[in-house]
């Protein structure tokens, strides 16, 4: 039998170390920062148009005692916009080391994944989310963007800066320092400002793990009020037992990992497993326990996930009955999860590549998703706005009102006490002031009427409504189109405020152009059929001994398929089963079943 070809390049997320009982504060002095390298990158680049600077520019953190697995210095690349509020953080991924002798085989086979040291000075290999152009990237392309290398090999959850046998283990302390140093160059200096957080494999991990306490650290420490969303992409790992019989399990490798790293987990989630604190290196079980808003991504068959199992090669129908059911446990790990994205596909990581576009559930894209997704989330935090301002102002109200009636009661109490010709004189004075100024009133009305006729009324911006199948998460099709430009009467006050643009602008340089919000939105998109390659924009593999793209029907029958069995189940021979492509083959399948 055939094997489906897996690339095992950007792997399993580690664990974070636990924040209760492992936490270690960096002190961020101001002077520190705006005499390094991070303040002359901005002076250096703040002049020049994002159209001038299209690639990612190295920048070195300023604290020097965070440092990568050998010492050398941590960083991050920086592409400015400078008309944004938005910043979009990308952790990068690359698997882990857990014991010594792991790590020993990482420096031999993978050194850049532990060192800084050959760190070019720009990157612009990176796409997806990070790219700056529009057709790549539409919503997102005009961010302020930052990658963040992964060089301490323990996903991005180690604050252990004493090396142990010459490695160090600082992936948390990286991230905390990278936003640090975001701040001075526009990280929520202005109101309104955006941060998402994402990442890929071990970053993805990362993200779950460090996602409240970079919104803990920004709003309670650094007193920055920031909307802080987390993407988790291909990050999400099962602790099922593995396939072959002595193997080390994933959930044994992160326990290993977890004390080597001096790992830092979410308080919430280890509060929640107390004797087993690292089970919060799996995202089933790490999700429950996180208060920001999370975006799941992930292929149901993930690569990284067959390797972190021991499969092996797949070339036997025991081997693919237990992928088959890997999905199906993952799929119902994501039961609770609010918005999720999960193809039924061979792969693992997508976010940062340039064909990140053309992944799709029934018909809508991954940053479609992600994007509705992103929508939905700054809805119920204007409701939640709006809820608490008129809370106030209704408080402030009968406030008020109480007020009032005290003074009109006692202004009467005072009538009464005055002479009756003092009375009447007092409210001859006050007409005569009332009639002159309906007087001046009338007056300027009928002077602004005349100069109004010169003047052109600026349109009123038509905004389409979100529906409420936008957080249900059922699939909205033209229905959004087909209520722009209509008035509604009953609509309520604050749904009309709640509403946004169908359409939104974008700077990027070289003037503004107008990129069309999606219509159809569905928060939960997880894939129905449950084998493998199902989807028609899943990536291709290929046939490892012959290097060339698998037919389909050759991965069918290695998943151990009775290919002639098919074919007359579905009335048709051999010849004719085997000439139709991977298309026309998918329908006719899904159809059937």
């Amino acid at each position: 039998m055939l094997f489906a070809t897996i690339t095992f390049v950007v792997i399993f997320a580690a664990t974070i170390p636990q924040s209760n009982s492992r936490s270690t504060n960096i002190s961020h002095p101001r002077a520190l920062i705006e005499s390094n390298s991070i303040q002359r990158h901005y002076e250096n680049t703040s002049g020049r148009s994002v159209s001038d600077s299209k690639a990612l520019k190295r920048v070195f953190l300023s604290n020097r005692t965070v440092t990568c697995n050998d010492g050398s210095q941590a960083g991050f690349y920086l592409r400015k916009s400078s008309k944004s509020k938005r910043w979009v953080v990308f952790f990068e991924g690359g698997w882990h080391c857990y014991d010594m002798e792991s790590c020993k085989v990482r420096w031999t086979k993978f050194r850049h994944l532990m060192t800084s040291a050959k760190w070019p000075e720009t990157r612009e290999d990176v796409g997806g989310i990070l790219s700056p152009l529009s057709s790549e990237n539409p919503y997102w392309h005009d961010a302020n963007h930052v990658l963040v290398p992964y060089c301490s090999s323990d996903s991005w959850s180690g604050t252990k800066m004493q090396a142990t046998d010459r490695w160090r283990f600082m992936g948390s302390l990286i991230v905390r320092q990278v936003i640090a140093d975001l701040i001075p160059l526009g990280l929520g200096r202005t109101q309104g400002g955006e941060l998402l957080l994402a990442g890929s494999s071990a970053g993805g991990l990362g993200v779950m793990l460090n996602l409240d306490k970079v919104k803990s650290y920004l709003r309670d420490e650094r007193d920055i009020r920031v909307a802080v969303r987390g993407v988790s992409d291909s990050g999400w790992f099962l602790d099922r037992d593995p396939f072959a019989q002595g193997a080390t399990s994933a959930a044994e490798v992160v326990k290993h990992g977890w004390k080597l790293w001096g790992g830092s987990l979410p308080e919430a989630c280890t509060n929640a497993h107390p004797t087993e604190p690292w089970r919060c290196y799996f995202g089933h079980r790490l999700y429950p326990t996180l208060k920001s808003p999370l975006f799941v991504f992930q292929w149901l068959f993930d690569e990284a996930q067959m390797k972190a199992d021991s499969v092996g090669a797949p070339v036997t129908k025991k081997q693919w009955d237990y992928i088959h059911d890997t999905g199906i446990a993952l799929r119902a790990s994501l039961d609770n999860v609010t918005a999720v994205f999960a193809p039924s596909c061979i792969g693992h990581s997508v976010l940062s590549k340039r064909d990140w576009l053309s992944i799709k559930i029934d018909d809508i894209s991954l940053p479609e998703a992600l994007r509705c997704w992103e929508r939905s989330t700054k809805i119920n935090n204007k409701e939640l706005s709006r809820r608490a301002s008129d809370g106030k102002k209704q408080r402030n109200h009968r406030k008020g009102k109480g007020k009032n009636v005290h003074q009109k009661r006692k202004n009467k109490k005072n009538r009464k006490q005055q002479p009756v010709q003092e009375r009447h004189r007092l409210s001859k004075e006050r007409r005569q002031q009332q009639r002159r100024k309906n007087g001046l009133g009338r007056k300027s009305r009928n002077q602004g009427a005349n100069n109004s006729q010169d003047e052109i009324k600026s349109p009123r911006l038509e905004r389409s409504h979100i529906p409420k199948d936008l957080k249900s998460g059922r699939s909205v099709s033209n229905n959004i189109n087909q209520k722009n430009g209509r008035k509604r009467k009953n609509q309520p006050h604050h749904n009309r405020n709640n509403n946004i643009h169908n359409k939104r602008r974008m700077d990027h340089g070289n003037g503004q152009q107008t990129v069309a919000e999606p219509t159809r939105c569905s928060l939960r998109l997880l894939e129905r059929c449950s084998w493998p390659q199902c989807n028609h924009s899943c990536p291709s593999i290929t046939n490892p001994l012959t290097g060339k793209e698998m037919r389909f029907l050759e991965l069918l029958a290695s998943f151990g398929l009775d290919i002639e069995a098919v074919a007359t189940a579905l009335g048709i021979n051999m010849t004719t089963l085997s000439n139709m492509d991977r298309t026309e083959l998918l329908n006719l399948l899904t159809q059937t079943s």
